[in-house]
């Protein structure tokens, strides 16, 4: 039977609680069941087997190598070895309580190796196997001590009498001395292995239930936890409390001199106070070089590690056994772990964090290791008050302390060990980390299921998020970053300037953003202290913010809610009571004062073309100055000419301060540009409307430029070629004959290029825009910040962006309507030179027919041979000519036509079913479709994605500008 068990004993009423390690817990309550009628079957009392058994729990529970590590002997060996001990011992100890007492001991002897042989043999006869019976004759072996015998106490008694004495119940209810000095592994390897070594007694205590790891340091507890392992035992006038290392004289085992009348034999006596005396000197000396080790001081028998760092025994320490060494580096570690959290305080090992919040940091570290350290000094005041009863002992001391042994340090340092070993964990982890990464690292280390980790996590990050609170405090309620090592996780770029203050001067940094602060709570945090800078430096208005008293109140007394996974605590209710007052602060300023609403209604009214009645005016005012090249155009010529146009519309019964921000402006020319390719209207806003719609100004710039090219194709179809044709219809009718083939297929290509335009002009004008407005609107009515409008106004531009076709996904369809548009400026320059040929040969037919008048007024009655044919001759170029223009007509419709086809093909193609709609409408008598055949293929998913065959089939019909779209 072997008690190979690992356990944390917790004593609890005199029990002890194991787990076995080699078979499980199937056999733990039979190994019990077994010991406790073992031990009853010694003392036969039901009070004291308690006691013995719980020494015996615990010493198989602190030494379970013990015994199964050492056997090596077969049960005859076993049988003969126990024979001669009884025989040994009951000799000695009769010998000694006949010399006393005067009785004979060769009886006593001769009957119990009788009884032990009659025993054994029952137990042959039974149904355990040699091994199981070998392992129970070894632990019997084990168990007896000689020191405990009769004979070496110093009184006869015999193994009946011990049953009920007085002196051994007091000798095993006594918790204080636990189990016999000699049941450890010195005294099994002096009778069982024969070895001469150092006598020295392995201490064996109780082990204390593990309490709340925030109470160790508390200089009450630990008193607590020494007088949890003794139990006094009040006999006659007074007790004693020994040790481990304690061996008891002789005398005190005895009744006193009055009651008994035995002589006592001094010189025993004294030689037995002398072992005790160098037993206790070189306990001493181990306790104290292990306070020492604590430390992280050398001492006599602890070395320091030059590389590791670590403890390691002196080769020259000659005087400690096997188990005083193990529990000397166990109780090293302790040592070896404040060494190396204090290396993490050391600002010059490079180890430490960075910082302020790195500074609370290692200022909590320190704290716990000022708590170690008056631990460790009430482990030396022990120490010495042991030292000075021994040099007092012989002035009869009246009170005798606690004897302070290795085992009760072993279990003391239980909580301390693994206490430093986490903050050694922990510091580990941040070394070298700032900021919110620091913060980040220990609050990873609360979701750890052990009460204890989560508790010294807890309070090294209130610590370290000390200066956090400050900074945080003071961004809230001031507006103002106070972080100097940049640890704040917001952001001040100090290059930028305030009229970008509201978009790019302030960010969250995402490297300094803790893990327990949300990215929607991180954003609340850096709107309100925007908010705040915004209105003192942008709006002049230094009021101060609604519950700043209540936001201090909340940190101080609930710092830890910012830890909170679930942001329903009191700091972020407060936090998000901050965030909007403040934002209704600036929104109240922004959408009042300023006018908010009403600047971005003027910005769609004129730079998005919504009024359109100025539009109109503003083109035919500026077509003269616009048609010059753009290198002789001057922006004051034309801002004369938009003041005119304003003026002349319902533009000038809006708010003259919205009107005053509205320019001209001329973009940089390139080669061969004229002034429609860079003019530009320009809305300037200032004050907080710079700072919160600057960014959106280049957009609104953007968008202008397509939206006014798109107008211009309606102004040059429906005022200048559709114009042109009716006017010049009348005139000449004369040539009509000539004329209505050419005129017919100009009259058709016109036609559709207006309706394509007013299609396209409805679209995004329309459809669009104003839905796009009407969003808008309906958001900014529900907004309740500033970010809510300014997000709303970003998506309007996009959506306008996107329905433009000036998005990234845009780019065919883009690239197809330019192309239209070039078709109507070919257009209206074909018409322009076909009308002045028109009217050249009109104006030669008109001077033919006058010369004629002419000359028959003179008299001569018709005109030369010579102006015959040359009139012939100009009537015959004429004719050519048209033929040519009919050709270039064709032409121009054909590209066009083409152009057409591959932007509603683009159109079809798309994944937005309103482009497909406004598809269907573009050709709404499928007069496209049935010139293309894939335009009447059933929009699958397959043909969409094959819709780009087209662009590499006909790329000889399109030219260079449809082999881009490859």
């Amino acid at each position: 039977m072997s008690f190979n068990v690992t356990t944390t004993p917790t004593v609890c009423g005199g029990g002890s609680h194991t787990a076995a390690s080699g078979g499980g817990r199937s056999n733990y309550k039979d190994i019990y069941d077994l010991l406790e009628r073992l031990c009853k079957s010694f003392v036969g009392s039901k009070d004291n087997h308690r006691d013995i058994l719980r020494h015996i729990t615990q010493y198989i529970s602190n030494c379970p190598s013990a015994l199964g590590s050492t056997l090596p002997y077969d049960e005859a060996s076993l049988v003969a070895k126990i024979t001669q001990h009884l025989n040994t011992t009951e000799s000695s100890g009769a010998a000694t309580s006949s010399s006393v007492l005067g009785t004979s001991s060769r009886g006593v002897s001769r009957h119990n190796s009788a009884l032990f042989l009659n025993l054994h043999e029952q137990l042959k006869a039974s149904q355990l196997d040699s091994q199981q019976r070998s392992a129970l004759l070894t632990f019997l072996y084990y168990m007896a001590d000689s020191k405990y015998s009769t004979a070496e106490n110093g009184y006869g008694h015999t193994a009946s009498n011990l049953k009920t004495t007085g002196l051994q119940r007091h000798r095993y209810s006594n918790p204080n001395a636990s189990l016999p000095p000699n049941s450890s592994m010195t005294s099994f390897r002096s009778h069982l292995l024969h070895k001469s070594q150092p006598l020295a007694a392995t201490p064996q205590i109780s082990l204390m239930a593990t309490g709340n790891a925030s109470n160790i340091y508390n200089s009450s507890d630990l008193n607590h936890k020494i007088s949890m392992l003794r139990q006094t035992t009040q006999s006659g006038g007074g007790s004693r409390s020994g040790s481990e290392n304690d061996t008891i004289p002789a005398t005190s085992m005895l009744p006193s001199a009055a009651s008994t009348h035995l002589p006592l034999r001094s010189s025993a006596n004294s030689d037995l106070t002398k072992m005790q005396e160098a037993q206790n000197n070189l306990n001493d000396d181990i306790v104290q070089n292990v306070i020492y080790a604590f430390t992280g001081i050398q001492g006599k028998y602890l070395k320091k590690d030059v590389v590791s760092g670590k403890f390691k025994l002196d080769v020259k320490a000659k005087s400690l056994n096997v188990v005083q060494a193990g529990m000397l580096l166990r109780l090293a570690e302790l040592g070896y772990y404040h060494d190396l959290v204090q290396s993490y305080t050391d600002t010059k090992s490079g180890l430490c964090a960075l910082g302020l919040m790195g500074q609370g940091f290692v200022s909590a570290l320190k704290t716990e290791l000022t708590k170690y350290y008056g631990m460790v000094a009430m482990l030396q005041e022990q120490l010495n008050k042991q030292r000075q009863f021994e040099t007092y002992a012989l002035f009869n001391c009246p009170s005798r302390p606690e004897r302070l042994t290795l085992m009760k340090i072993l279990v003391w340092s239980v909580d301390p060990l693994q206490r430093l070993q986490l903050l050694a964990s922990i510091a580990e982890a941040c070394q070298e980390k700032k900021g919110g990464a620091l913060a980040s690292t220990v609050h990873g280390f609360m979701n750890n299921g052990n009460p204890m980790v989560k508790n010294i996590a807890k309070e090294l990050l209130l610590a370290i998020c000390g200066p956090l609170y400050q900074m945080l405090t003071k961004w809230l309620l001031e507006g103002e970053i106070c972080d100097p090592h940049g640890e704040f996780f917001i952001e001040c770029l100090v290059e930028v300037g305030p009229d970008r203050l509201w978009h790019d001067k302030y960010r969250v940094r995402s490297s300094m953003l803790p893990n327990f602060v949300s990215t929607d709570l991180a954003h609340k945090i850096l709107v309100t202290g925007k908010s705040i800078n915004f209105l003192c430096e942008i709006c002049e208005d230094k009021q101060p913010v609604k519950g700043r008293d209540e936001l201090r109140h909340c940190i101080e007394e609930n710092a830890e809610h910012i830890f909170s996974s679930v942001a329903d605590t009191k700091l972020h209710s407060t936090i998000d009571a901050i965030y909007l007052n403040t934002s209704k602060r600036v929104l109240d300023i922004v959408m009042g004062p300023h006018k908010l609403l009403e600047h971005l209604q003027a910005m769609r009214r004129y730079l998005l073309l919504g009024q359109g009645d100025f539009i109109g005016i503003l083109m035919e005012n500026l077509k003269c100055e616009l048609d010059k090249p753009a290198k002789e155009l001057y922006s004051y010529d034309l801002s004369s000419i938009m003041d005119a146009a304003i003026r002349s519309t319902n533009a000038q019964y809006d708010d003259p301060e919205i009107l005053n921000h509205l320019d001209v402006r001329l973009m940089s020319p390139c080669d061969g540009d004229i002034g429609w390719d860079i003019l530009s209207l320009q809305y300037t806003v200032r004050g907080p409307l710079a700072t919160m719609l600057e960014p959106s100004m280049c957009i609104y710039q953007v968008l202008f430029k397509p939206l006014w090219r798109m107008k211009h194709m309606e102004f040059v179809l429906s005022s200048k070629i559709w114009k042109d044709q009716k006017c010049n219809a009348k005139p000449l009718r004369s040539m009509a004959t000539e004329l209505n083939k050419v005129l017919y297929r100009l009259h058709l290509f016109t036609s559709e290029m207006i309706h394509f335009i007013h299609q396209m002009q409805y679209y995004i004008l329309f459809e669009v825009i104003e839905c796009s407005w009407a969003e808008l609107q309906e958001r900014v009515q529900q907004a309740k910040a500033l970010d809510d409008i300014l997000n709303a106004h970003d998506e309007f531009l996009s959506a306008i962006k996107c329905g433009a076709f000036l998005d990234s996904s845009s780019n065919d369809l883009c690239h197809n309507m330019e192309t239209v548009y070039e078709g109507i400026i070919r257009l209206e320059v074909w018409q322009d030179k076909f009308y002045e040929l028109c009217f050249r040969e009109l104006n030669a037919r008109k001077q033919f027919a006058n010369d004629i008048k002419e000359s028959e007024k003179s008299g001569k009655f018709g005109i030369t041979a010579e102006k015959k044919l040359e009139r012939d001759q100009e009537h015959k170029i004429f004719e050519q000519t048209l033929s040519s223009y009919h050709k270039s007509l064709e032409n121009i419709g054909g590209d066009y036509e083409k152009a057409v086809r591959c932007f509603l093909l683009a159109l079809n193609s798309n994944n937005d079913h309103n482009l497909q709609l406004f598809g269907i409408r573009l050709d709404f008598n499928e007069y496209y479709k049935k010139r293309d055949q894939r335009l009447g293929v059933p929009l699958t998913f397959e043909h969409m994605r094959m819709s780009n065959v087209y662009f590499n089939n006909n790329k000889s019909l399109l030219g260079s500008r449809i082999s881009s779209l490859n």
